[in-house]
């Protein structure tokens, strides 16, 4: 299933090297992650932008749900610390794929070839009916089968620069 996700790029991986010792890094994250999993009432819960669990070796994130937001960010980030001298190296992991498309996607293949079966088996619908009908349903499947699929890329592309720019902000000296 990996595989093909790589395939599919709905997989990605961050590499990132800073200057901080880990336990430090490590908590100044903790301090932008609720615990736990992701819910709804996550736009009305606290401030931070992130849901997930953070501990001194690595982390498992993802975006909070904003209220009135109409991205919906489906990725979620999982990462390890190594650190080496002074540099910290952190690995991580971006999957875009959530198991709940799966059913979505048989749903939509079962029904999209028996409609076509259902086209194909016609002798005739009001003349040339047919002819105009396959394309439409052909065009609808694309639709309904790509979007997600955009939409989960999208994300991926989304959470790593946002993170990008969490871990650097991490970085810096607070006041």
């Amino acid at each position: 299933m990996k595989k093909l996700l790589l395939k599919l790029k709905l997989i990605d991986f961050l590499q990132t090297e800073l200057e901080i010792p880990q336990s430090t890094f490590a908590n100044r994250l903790k301090e932008t992650v609720d615990e736990g999993n992701s819910s709804f009432l996550d736009m009305f819960s606290s401030k931070k932008e992130y849901r997930g669990y953070v501990n001194s070796d690595g982390f498992k994130i993802k975006p909070k749900r904003k209220f009135f937001d109409s991205n919906i960010s489906m990725a979620q980030a999982s990462g390890v610390f190594i650190q080496k001298d002074k540099l910290l190296f952190i690995n991580t992991e971006i999957n875009g794929f959530n198991n709940l498309m799966i059913p979505y996607y048989i749903f939509c293949i079962i029904i999209y070839t028996s409609i076509v079966f259902a086209i194909l088996s016609a002798e005739k619908i009001n003349g040339n009916a047919q002819e105009f009908v396959f394309p439409f349903i052909l065009f609808h499947s694309l639709f309904m089968l790509g979007m997600p699929y955009i939409m989960m890329r999208k994300s991926i592309t989304k959470l790593k620069h946002e993170l990008e720019r969490e871990f650097f902000y991490l970085t810096k000296e607070r006041i």
